[in-house]
């Protein structure tokens, strides 16, 4: 139940403030909840990796599909990619290791500052 929690987060953030900040800035964001969710590593990468591709997979196929622009294939010709559908799930690829590397870093982080047994000299 968390894990869907976290992923609809993902998504949220992603599709909020997404317009308005560039991939980098996300990143922080990104990493700023990995540290504020907390939990186990693995699910939190996975959560974030899941919801930022879907979201980027979406967002793109949506203005793909609603501007009718050619813009997509002709990037896709220039890459090499062959067609606009193979880009776009590339770009949810870059997307889901960006955003599970950047949750998973500040996962980390939050780590460093748990304390997770007793010292010999605290008792």
């Amino acid at each position: 139940m968390k894990f869907i929690l976290w992923l609809a987060v993902y998504i949220i953030v992603t599709l909020l403030c997404g317009p308005w900040l560039t991939y980098w800035m996300m990143m922080l964001v990104w990493a700023v909840l990995g540290a504020v969710i907390g939990g186990k590593g693995a699910k939190v990468f996975f959560a974030a990796a899941l919801g930022v591709g879907l979201t980027w997979l979406g967002m793109s196929y949506w203005i793909t599909v609603h501007t009718a622009s050619a813009l997509p294939g002709q990037m896709a010709e220039i890459m090499g990619m062959g067609s606009a559908e193979l880009m776009m799930l590339v770009t949810a690829f870059l997307g889901m290791v960006i955003g599970g590397f950047s949750a998973l870093t500040g996962n980390r982080f939050r780590k460093l500052f748990e304390r997770k047994s007793v010292y010999y000299f605290d008792r």
